[in-house]
């Protein structure tokens, strides 16, 4: 995540990408992830609703920043082209939002 703004926050915010999205795809670089991760923390247990929350967050802030970007904006060139790529691979198949979809879906089928 960020270091521009740090919070104190529950790990699934630090989670929200792994799984999905920009950097984490497939399911052996979230397997090394984790593996990684509870060597160093410990063993972990996962809150798919805290998970989903967050993700939708993230998709929403995306969205959001994107837009201004794009929309209000009275620069144009590259940076709005950028902001414009970034926007609509958030609809792409594996990316954020359809993985806050499949976590919220799992929180779902648990309950």
């Amino acid at each position: 995540m960020d270091w521009d703004n740090p919070i104190l926050a529950l790990k699934e915010r630090d989670l929200t990408l792994i799984g999905g999205s920009y950097f984490w795809n497939g399911a052996r670089e979230e397997a090394l992830f984790y593996k990684g991760y509870s060597q160093e923390y410990g063993p972990i247990k996962v809150d798919q609703i805290a998970l989903a929350y967050y993700r939708y967050e993230r998709v929403i802030q995306d969205i959001a920043v994107e837009c201004e970007q794009v929309f209000l904006t009275t620069e144009g060139g590259e940076d709005r082209e950028q902001a414009y790529q970034y926007f609509t691979s958030n609809f792409l198949p594996n990316h954020l939002i359809e993985l806050a979809i499949k976590t919220h879906k799992l929180c779902s089928n648990e309950g």
